[in-house]
């Protein structure tokens, strides 16, 4: 067997250099890793508002005594409580417009703090009085405060959301914006629409003033375009107004659908709730495209009889 040299040490003053330099270079990955890390969150602001949604998870709030599903801020107890005595009726309505249980019971948070609401709901805005966050329900303090007479039909209106989101599997194709929103409204009976009646969004549609049924799946709050903007009433918030119109015919023409065929109806949102895309579910479920369906519902407007 032939011998092997011995391999001599480095000099301790080597190694030293060596691991003076190792340390210098992770030290400069950690850096420049911490500094794209820092120019991501300041450049996508979308991002910034996602992790602290993951880390401002309502249901990590604590939860109201027998009704587990109902999380808030302590200073928000008595809004929590009163969440909790109209969630059942309000489950019960959603359940019913969509024609199917829960998939898990809902997670509602309610907060007392808009600083905290705004960390949580994922948009960083404290002005949004509700949103539908990763399956749960998230109340502003606005609506236990100066929106109080709007809490059951918002709570209802979001509900619907979860309930969607909660059938759908992970990374399924998200339903345009003009449809969930519709929805929404249906289940609620006017939840997210108020002060907006149907007789002024018909009317408004006959006047040309109609939304725009395009693929918009992410939630933007001025995101529903019109085919001509409707004319503003200066004594309310443009953004409110606008919403609040578009979200009514929304609601009108989801209503409408399911009035003209229930079975088909329920099976569109069975193919949702199974991830499949909206565009081919709708047209498998009616027969015919979004556009086709949406130009229906507005002639029956122009009939004495109304969208009935």
């Amino acid at each position: 067997m032939g011998r092997h040299p011995r391999r001599r040490s480095a000099p301790a003053t080597t190694r030293a250099t060596r691991a003076s330099r190792t340390i210098k270079i992770a030290g400069i990955w950690s850096a420049a890793l911490i500094l794209g890390v820092a120019i991501a969150f300041a450049v996508r602001p979308t991002l910034r508002h996602a992790v602290a949604a993951l880390l401002n998870d309502p249901a990590t709030l604590p939860a109201l005594d027998g009704v587990a599903n109902v999380h808030y801020e302590p200073r928000a107890l008595a809004c929590a409580e009163a969440v909790a005595a109209l969630a059942p009726q309000a489950i019960e309505r959603v359940e019913a417009a969509h024609g199917r249980p829960f998939a898990q019971k809902p997670v509602i948070g309610v907060y007392a703090s808009y600083e905290h609401y705004a960390r949580a709901n994922g948009l960083g805005d404290p002005g949004v009085a509700a949103v539908t966050r990763a399956g749960a329900a998230l109340l502003s303090p606005t609506l236990c405060d100066k929106e109080s007479d709007r809490l059951e039909g918002v709570v209802t209106h979001e509900l619907s959301h979860v309930h969607l989101s909660g059938w759908r599997p992970f990374g399924a194709p998200r339903p345009p914006q003009w449809f969930t929103e519709g929805l929404a409204v249906m289940a609620s009976n006017g939840g997210g629409a108020e002060g907006v009646s149907d007789d002024e969004a018909a009317q408004a549609i006959r006047d040309g003033y109609r939304i725009v049924l395009d693929g918009r799946r992410w939630i933007d709050f001025a995101a529903l375009g019109f085919e001509r903007e409707p004319p503003r009433d200066p004594t309310k918030s443009a953004l409110t107004q606008r919403q609040r119109l578009a979200y009514r015919q929304a609601g009108m023409f989801i209503s409408w659908l399911r009035r003209r065929d229930e079975a088909a109806f329920l099976h569109l949102l069975r193919a949702l709730e199974a991830g499949e895309a909206f565009d081919l579910s709708l047209e498998s479920a009616f027969g015919e495209s979004a556009p086709s369906l949406w130009r229906r519902f507005v002639s029956a407007l122009s009939q004495p009889s109304g969208a009935g």
